[in-house]
């Protein structure tokens, strides 16, 4: 059995969604792709998508809203949307993709990104794809991406059940909708006890707030630490830096009246989850999921603008987060958070109501059962 993903690089949520199912799939036999798709039909192209969406999240999120906010009303109109780029780039890369996916021989293709799936849709309209190999959608945000009503795929894996209620509006076939939650790690659905994730870790066995740092640079690491050194309370910041080796440096050469613990690119978020009683990150689809997985008290900070705008409206309007940013300072909550554990409860409540654990196994078993 062969799964085919299709993703695109633009931020590393579509990635991690695609490596999260492929990797439960091959624990259960199955000889998994996943392609870096524009990369793979133009490498120029590809470089673009990646550089240009990490460079405008990082430096022009005004800008960045402004192209979501167009994409959406683009995409409610027939005649303006097959203008939209990614239709002229589906139109010209479908006879490369045939021959791509008649080589793999795939029995089941996922797009992880609306890009891959509109060529699949193309493809599909024209008749240049098997009619006999099923195709699944993965939606990795809290709101549903302008232009996935318009794709013809067999399946759409959503991060939540309320999200049907948006698929309706559009007019999407919600019977084709499973909310099996965004696929993340398997690791994320099992818990250890936060002394033991601190002891594996050589951290302190004491109060921790775990600040995850954006994959594309976005937002202000060092400012929101200095506001939360000013927390009248007794506990370490542990900091995931990722691959910005340059905020490492600056934050490891600042000095905090509380302990700073620095940390680069890790593969076992799930463990620095684990030794958490905070977690603070950007509303992105692929972290957030893994929190709530975790059953975390999360705080969410500086959105970037577009999507994870309407990420961040989800989770506060259903109680699985609280808010931090310029009107709200992070210190100011943390304090209102712990001093009111019923606060706290309700979020762990509403966690445990629509945090979805083992969405990489549930999905998967539920293309396994439908190609067996």
């Amino acid at each position: 059995m062969k799964a085919l993903f299709l993703t695109v690089t633009a931020g590393q949520g579509h990635n991690s969604a695609s490596f999260a199912l492929a990797r439960y799939l091959e624990t259960r036999g199955v000889e998994c792709t996943v392609l870096d798709t524009y990369k793979y039909l133009s490498k120029l192209m590809g470089e673009i998508v990646d550089v240009g969406y990490t460079s405008i999240a990082r430096h022009s999120p005004k800008l960045h809203l402004l192209m979501y906010d167009n994409a959406e009303k683009v995409s409610e109109k027939e005649k303006a949307r097959k203008t939209f780029l990614p239709y002229t780039i589906a139109e010209a890369s479908k006879s490369k993709m045939q021959k791509y996916i008649e080589s793999k021989k795939p029995n089941v293709i996922v797009c992880t990104h609306i890009f891959t799936a509109i060529i699949i849709s193309q493809m599909r309209r024209d008749g240049a794809l098997d009619a006999r190999i099923p195709v699944f959608g993965i939606i990795t945000d809290f709101t549903l991406h302008p232009f996935w009503e318009d794709t013809v795929l067999d399946y759409y894996i959503v991060a939540n059940e309320l999200l049907i209620h948006e698929a309706r509006r559009k007019g999407m076939d919600v019977n084709k909708l499973l909310p099996f939650g965004i696929p993340v790690k398997e690791e994320f659905s099992t818990d250890i006890p936060m002394s033991e994730a601190r002891e594996r870790l050589n951290i302190k066995d004491k109060m921790t707030m775990l600040l995850i740092s954006s994959s594309v640079g976005f937002g202000n690491i060092p400012e929101i630490l200095a506001d939360i050194d000013k927390v009248p309370m007794d506990f370490q910041t542990v900091v995931i830096c990722g691959r910005n080796a340059r905020l490492a440096k600056k934050i490891a050469s600042t000095p905090y009246s509380k302990e700073v613990v620095v940390v680069g690119y890790v593969d076992n978020m799930e463990l620095y989850m684990d030794a958490a009683d905070v977690i603070i990150t950007k509303p992105g689809g692929l972290t957030v999921s893994e929190a709530l997985t975790k059953r975390k008290p999360l705080i969410i900070t500086e959105p970037i603008p577009g999507v994870e705008n309407r990420n961040a409206y989800f989770l506060l309007n259903n109680d699985l987060a609280v808010y931090a940013g310029k009107y709200s300072r992070i210190c100011d909550v943390i304090m209102q958070l712990y001093s009111r554990p019923e606060k706290l409860d309700q979020m762990r409540q509403a966690q445990e109501v629509y945090g979805k654990r083992h969405s990489a196994k549930n999905t998967g078993d539920f293309i396994i059962n439908l190609l067996s």
